[in-house]
């Protein structure tokens, strides 16, 4: 992608649209501060994830050593979705109802220009594990991003797409010491190309959003989610027609 070093795997193609539920102080760090943040995955609420470095090594007497589970702690990444519209994700990363959604396009992580190399791809849900790391291959530093994008497939409601980077010189200019987010820089105004408030959320809290919108610049305006205000009639005109009975036969 222009501008940055991050690869695109799978099908995504430069306009494939991609979704991020946030929290209100999420996003308004993000627009305050021109930043956005990637994670150590060892940080995630999923202790399976990277499950190939998550695997013990078995000594000669016996004992079991994690020797490749520190590698983990070099992975960074974050988080995106496919689906512009769930229940489940609006009930899980928008408990307090004032959650929103920012849509951006792949092509658009090219302003990431800070990141020199990482990869954003579909993330892979599995059911066997031991399938999955043959998969991955023998060496599961080869290549180091494909460990970071399996995931059990209890999570597949998500639709996932990974943005993952390693905490390395190569791929970020410096390492980064004892940190559990990087943060790197974003103009909102540019990456941002739609705003969708949690579908629960008050009128007031609408209204306030999209003055503050307004006034960090914003040329769109945040619309509230319709998944629950429409009836069945109101959203898709259906209705059924009776037919006339015939006249029974004397």
């Amino acid at each position: 992608m222009e501008g940055s070093g991050i690869d695109r795997g799978g099908t995504l193609a430069d306009e494939t649209k991609l979704y991020r539920y946030v929290g209100l102080s999420q996003f308004v760090s993000f627009v305050e501060r021109k930043q956005t943040y990637l994670t150590r995955i060892t940080c995630w609420q999923d202790t399976w994830e990277a499950p190939a470095f998550q695997i013990p090594t078995q000594g000669l007497n016996g004992e079991l050593k994690y020797s490749l589970r520190a590698r983990a702690d070099d992975i960074f990444g974050q988080s995106w979705s496919l689906h512009s519209e769930s229940d489940a994700m609006w009930r899980v990363y928008s408990p307090q109802e004032e959650g929103l959604v920012i849509q951006t396009t792949v092509r658009k992580f090219g302003l990431m220009s800070e990141i020199r190399e990482g990869l954003l791809a579909e993330v892979i849900y599995f059911d066997d594990l031991e399938d999955t790391l043959d998969e991955i291959g023998d060496d599961p530093e080869n290549p180091p991003y494909n460990v970071a994008l399996f995931k059990r497939k209890a999570f597949e409601y998500e639709a996932e797409v990974r943005l993952i980077t390693l905490n390395h010189e190569i791929c970020l200019g410096k390492r980064y010491e004892a940190c559990e987010r990087i943060y790197i820089a974003l103009d909102p105004i540019e990456f941002v190309e739609s705003i969708t408030v949690d579908p629960r959320s008050k009128d007031w809290y609408v209204d306030t959003l999209r003055r503050y919108c307004a006034r960090s610049g914003f040329s769109i305006t945040p619309r509230r989610s319709g998944l629950y205000s429409d009836g069945v009639f109101e959203s898709t005109g259906l209705s059924y027609e009776l037919s006339p009975i015939g006249k029974t036969r004397e």
